[in-house]
């Protein structure tokens, strides 16, 4: 008997349990299940990866003794999923979800499924007012959170339980963001322009956040790529660097970008560049950009966005596979005016966008985390050329990986002297260095890290 989607959706948590991300799994799981079923899978596995944690707190209350096997933990929180938070029928619920624990090899707990399920299903309700009480991350990040930011905790806690909104990106090559609006207009894409919070920024420093499902490869004139997808707060760093060395750029700059992979800020980069060259401004006129990453197999992608982006200029663009703790090294000579460093990081700021990270990290990865971010600050301040400007940034709302860690560099670099700017929306808030941006909207951006150091 083929497996049921739901059997194919319990084997892919279990293998994310076992440490495998869904961005590696998702392809398989989809290409494995029905065209008419994809929709519904994709949505249970997100939705029940948002609200793992909950759930398994439901498990315990609701079961007489403890449950410890993975497998049957994971199918009644896959039941459980349908019956709080998606409109599947009752019955359907309960009875695949117990067919889907047979195919998996525990027909022997099929009574345990059965009877928990039916007590969620009696009272609804009250069993998703439960869930949704407190958070649905692990503990360890939720005490980090509440120490970190006491006072957006509840707000931002159960913010990270919802999905991300889509955000896009026009290829000023190509269109400004009015340009594109109107493509969207005549496809009758819902949408709204939306700003990035820089302030003082010029008036192409606007998103567009889509405000209805669509596929990304259906987007208008994506092929011939005059749009990209990226985060709204994602889109700040082409932004500020356009905007912080406006007034200091007197010749083409040498740029570098580290830690580059999927490309979406190198893209960025390369068009702000390419429409001030246009227009002849010196605003952000690049003599040269290298954009590093030590996995060759990301960077095949940062290439393959950038051919799409018609970016893939190899007399302005060099692409290496190079590892940042220890690039430059070889030739100190080398330096650069600007470095854009979008430092690895525990990525807890987009948990929204990829729900499996409550699952795979752990409190003892902030640690080497923040080691390595230091270690690979140490070495690229080597590379960049008195008076030039370096970038940090990351996808994490976990201060050590943050201000602390710029707090901990500026101390033992009396060189590095920190960039003001100002953002201006309601989830951005200005730190002792940078700022931070924080989920709290369910329209707004992810969580990142800004701050703009100069060498002195």
């Amino acid at each position: 008997m083929p497996k049921s989607s739901r059997t194919h959706v319990i084997e892919t948590l279990l293998a994310i349990q076992q440490g495998q991300s869904l961005a590696t799994l998702l392809t398989n799981l989809l290409e494995q299940v029905t065209p008419d079923d994809k929709a519904f899978v994709h949505a249970l596995l997100l939705t029940t990866l948002r609200h793992w944690h909950a759930t398994a707190r439901l498990v315990d209350k609701l079961a007489d003794k403890p449950i410890d096997e993975t497998q049957v933990r994971t199918a009644i929180q896959v039941g459980m999923t349908q019956l709080l938070y998606l409109d599947v029928a009752e019955h359907a619920s309960i009875f695949e979800t117990v067919e889907a624990v047979k195919q998996i090899g525990f027909a022997r707990a099929s009574g345990l499924v059965n009877a928990v399920l039916r007590k969620v299903a009696k009272n609804p309700a009250k069993y998703r007012k439960l869930a949704d009480k407190n958070h649905s991350l692990p503990n360890w990040l939720a005490r980090q959170l509440k120490q970190d930011w006491g006072e957006q905790y509840n707000e931002l806690t159960q913010a990270l339980r919802l999905a991300a909104p889509i955000f896009l990106r026009p290829n000023t090559k190509f269109c400004t963001v009015q340009d594109y609006e109107n493509l969207l207009d005549d496809t009758n894409i819902e949408h709204e322009i939306v700003s990035t919070g820089l302030q003082n920024a010029h008036s192409h420093a606007q998103a567009i956040r889509l405000n209805e499902s669509v596929k990304i490869n259906e987007l208008p004139k994506f092929a011939e790529g005059w749009v990209s997808v990226q985060d709204l707060h994602a889109q700040l760093a082409g932004h500020l660097l356009l905007t912080g060395l406006s007034s200091e750029a007197s010749e083409p700059l040498n740029v570098l970008d580290a830690c580059c992979a999927p490309g979406g800020k190198t893209a960025h980069l390369l068009e702000l560049a390419e429409q001030n060259s246009r227009v002849n401004s010196k605003k952000f006129h690049m003599k040269h950009l290298t954009a590093i990453d030590n996995e060759p197999n990301r960077l095949q992608r940062v290439k393959q966005n950038l051919t799409r982006l018609h970016l893939d200029d190899e007399a302005l663009i060099t692409i290496q596979t190079a590892d940042a703790t220890i690039f430059g090294q070889e030739n100190f000579s080398q330096k650069f005016d600007v470095i854009l460093l979008d430092a690895p990081c525990t990525a807890t700021g987009v948990i929204r966008r990829h729900p499996d990270i409550g699952l795979l990290r752990t409190e003892a990865d902030v640690s080497q985390t923040v080691t390595l971010q230091a270690s690979i600050l140490h070495n690229l301040w080597h590379s960049l050329a008195d008076g030039g400007c370096l970038l940090y940034v990351t996808c994490s709302i976990l201060k050590a990986e943050n201000e602390e860690q710029l707090a901990e560099f500026m101390a033992t670099h009396a060189d590095a002297e920190a960039v003001d700017f100002d953002l201006n929306l309601s989830n951005q808030f200005k730190r002792p260095i940078g700022w931070q941006c924080l989920p709290l909207d369910a329209h707004g951006g992810d969580g990142f890290y800004y701050a703009m150091l100069k060498k002195r």
